[in-house]
């Protein structure tokens, strides 16, 4: 099948300083950082998730938060503003002054469609503006069709482009398109926003 030899992913952004959309009251939604003892609970809902990995990313500098609704684990969300490796591309996500990047975000399958990834998405966007920065990253596989429709209809985020590759026996071709750029030593990145007078005085009058 062709997405066996090429693939394609959506490179979305969202610039910080422009007005966010309001979060979705979730009332039952609470929020913790991953520590420790809640590992084993984390593999629980994704077991395809290793603990190798959650320290690989720790060690990487990359922070993961919690979503409950009561005791149960419904939710995590990655994000970094180190460069992290991308596996499922081959490459190293290079970052510009500014930018922050959801690296995963998972929800339990029995809690989807209750708008809990797009509440963690929009919080994630308030969260990073506070700490401030000035540009959301995130990827998308072209055919994820719920992950577009959060980045784009609920976030407002736009497509900066795409990078994929072929697979051609032992070798791969990348490509890319847009503002994504790969440089000499084989990192994406991608171009700086440009603030428009009009966005920023707009920027300004919504905090």
């Amino acid at each position: 099948p062709q997405w066996l030899l090429r693939q394609e992913y959506l490179m979305l952004v969202k610039d910080l300083r422009l007005p966010l959309p309001g979060i979705p009251a979730n009332e039952s939604l609470r929020w913790t950082p991953l520590t420790e003892p809640q590992i084993d609970q984390v593999l629980a809902i994704n077991p395809a998730l290793s603990e190798a990995e959650i320290r690989r990313r720790w060690e990487d500098g990359q922070e993961c938060l919690l979503g409950w609704m009561g005791e149960s684990l419904v939710h995590y969300r990655w994000d970094a503003t180190v460069s992290p490796y991308l596996p499922y591309l081959g490459k190293t996500l290079r970052y510009l002054q500014g930018d922050i990047h959801a690296t995963d975000i998972f929800t339990h399958p029995a809690f989807r469609g209750r708008g809990i990834y797009t509440a963690s998405s929009i919080m994630a966007l308030y969260r990073a503006r506070d700490f401030g920065l000035s540009r959301s990253i995130s990827i998308a596989a072209w055919w994820n069709a719920p992950s577009l429709r959060v980045n784009l209809q609920k976030t407002g985020r736009s497509v900066a482009g795409t990078v994929g590759f072929w697979n051609a026996g032992l070798w791969r071709y990348y490509f890319t398109s847009g503002d994504v750029c790969l440089d000499e030593s084989g990192g994406i990145w991608i171009r700086p926003p440009v603030l428009k007078e009009h966005d920023a005085r707009s920027s300004t009058s919504n905090g």
